[in-house]
């Protein structure tokens, strides 16, 4: 930092970025707004360069701000927990993380729970964010890792990730479903039926169409999109659709017969799993705990 760039200054930048509001933000740090607006002028000023766009919908980042925000967050955040126990106050007792949907219901709830078990006393808060999403809040600072699939590189910048464990997406339906018990069913065929596939924002959708369109395909031809996993598993179980999922989603009803896998071949939607954290970053105590056990567990759910 800069002779005239303090800790308060950033600390101010950080709250307006995260609440893209001055009001919300003032109210967070329990100060006055003509304070945090005076606050953000010197930092532009000693910066050259403006950080937010002041919009109708609120306060949003620039190319600048967005960069300063890649690589002040999670510092800032440490030195706010090293001057805390300088002065003997507690360490922090507790863990946030992001968990992708698809990874929460089996290798989340076996990790969280042994986790509870050795560590009672500590909270932990699992969001179950789209993973995009979950990656500026690394970089903030306000989660300690996610878990889910691998970025593209481009999107990695100032973060690592380590895998876990390779994952198919895979079709599926119910188990007297029409294409059930078909030996080599193609894709047309596949096609002939609704789809039920994530949204387009989530990561598994990019495979998905470049899968399609190295086979010919721009989209499927009658496709329902869902961001809730539960909507997707019910629909599938009542309806002729055809899941497109990820296979931890729906993993307990391929192993119970509820559900069977079309005899389709996904070698090329095979994806790598793992946990993304900032690069060069230290876990707390209990979030590096945490991380271990998703390490540790994630050989046994997926050996």
């Amino acid at each position: 930092m800069t002779k005239r760039i303090g800790l308060r200054h950033l600390r101010h930048f950080l709250a307006v970025a995260e609440s893209k509001s001055m009001t919300r933000a003032a109210e967070a740090l329990n100060t006055v707004q003509p304070a945090l607006s005076r606050s953000l002028r010197e930092l532009e000023t000693e910066l050259g360069a403006p950080l937010f766009h002041r919009t109708s919908q609120g306060m949003i980042l620039t190319r600048s701000g967005e960069e300063l925000l890649q690589f002040v967050g999670g510092p800032v955040a440490q030195i706010h927990e090293g001057l805390a126990r300088v002065k003997g106050l507690p360490e922090r007792a507790s863990v946030r993380i992001s968990v992708a949907p698809s990874i929460s219901r089996l290798l989340g709830v076996r990790v969280l729970k042994a986790f509870s078990e050795q560590f009672p006393d500590i909270q932990v808060r699992v969001e179950g964010r789209i993973y995009n999403d979950s990656i500026k809040h690394i970089r903030e600072g306000t989660i300690d890792f996610a878990v889910g699939r691998l970025l593209m590189p481009e999107d990695l910048g100032g973060l690592s990730f380590e895998h876990l464990f390779a994952e198919p997406i895979v079709f599926v339906a119910r188990k007297d479903h029409p294409l059930a018990n078909i030996s080599d069913v193609t894709l047309a065929q596949i096609n002939a039926f609704q789809i039920v596939a994530p949204t387009a924002n989530a990561i598994i959708r990019r495979e998905i169409d470049k899968y399609l369109i190295k086979h010919g395909m721009t989209d499927f031809d009658k496709l329902l999109e869902t961001s809730s996993y539960e909507f997707a598993r019910t629909y599938i179980q009542e309806t002729d659709g055809i899941g497109c999922l990820s296979q931890s989603i729906i993993l307990p009803e391929l192993q119970s017969g509820a559900f069977v896998q079309l005899d389709i071949p996904v070698d090329e939607l095979m994806g790598a799993v793992g946990m993304t954290y900032r690069a060069g970053g230290r876990l707390t105590p209990h979030a590096r705990a945490l991380f271990n056990l998703f390490r540790d567990h994630a050989k046994q759910v997926y050996p």
